[in-house]
């Protein structure tokens, strides 16, 4: 019986949250806040391992040219 009755609620709540008003102030009033806010957070984080693989990149690039021209010195 509860059974039933939790099959029942989650079906009406499944069709409210599909209506197109709600969903649009589901993604209005919950989603894009949420988002925003976690964005927001991890940017800086984000922006310093860019930083780091670009430094990391430039430092292969020097390592391999100083190789380069020190096989080409040696033979």
């Amino acid at each position: 019986m509860i059974n039933k009755i939790i099959k029942e609620f989650i079906n009406k709540l499944i069709c409210e949250i599909n209506k197109p008003e709600n969903k649009k102030i589901i993604n209005n009033e919950i989603m894009i806040p949420l988002l925003t806010d976690f964005i927001n957070k991890l940017y800086p984080y984000i922006l310093f391992i860019f930083i780091i693989f670009i430094l990391n990149l430039i430092l292969i690039i020097i390592i391999l040219i100083l190789i380069i021209l020190y096989n080409k010195k040696n033979i």
